[in-house]
């Protein structure tokens, strides 16, 4: 019997359009709890900066991210001062690149998706 090899995780389970869904909100989620853990914020300060009650910020940290959706990763990003912009290479390919607004030296963050 041949091995069957997956994109991810969630493609062992799901079909192909949600796996890849949860595949970038998790991406997603890791960025952005790992931004939250470098301003040493604690959930409820976490909430605050970014609108939201102290039970997302939870969720979002245990990662449950059926729980979001990407439009509210996304508004998360801006509130952190990151920017999302768009890149298509032709209608079979585009790149997704976040990055932060305000680049103060040579070094950034930077999470690319193709």
């Amino acid at each position: 019997m041949a091995l069957k090899f997956y994109d991810s995780p969630f493609h062992v389970t799901h079909p192909e359009e949600k796996a890849n869904k949860m595949v970038m909100k998790m991406d997603l989620s890791i960025m952005i709890s790992g931004l939250i853990e470098d301003k040493k914020w604690t959930q409820a300060e976490a909430a605050e900066h970014l609108g939201v009650k102290q039970s997302r910020i939870s969720d979002l940290m245990n990662s449950k991210i059926e729980k979001f959706t990407i439009d509210a990763m996304f508004d998360m990003l801006d509130k952190l001062n990151f920017k999302i912009s768009w890149s298509m290479a032709s209608q079979r390919k585009a790149t997704m690149v976040i990055k932060k607004a305000k680049i103060k030296s040579s070094s950034y963050e930077k999470l690319v998706i193709s």
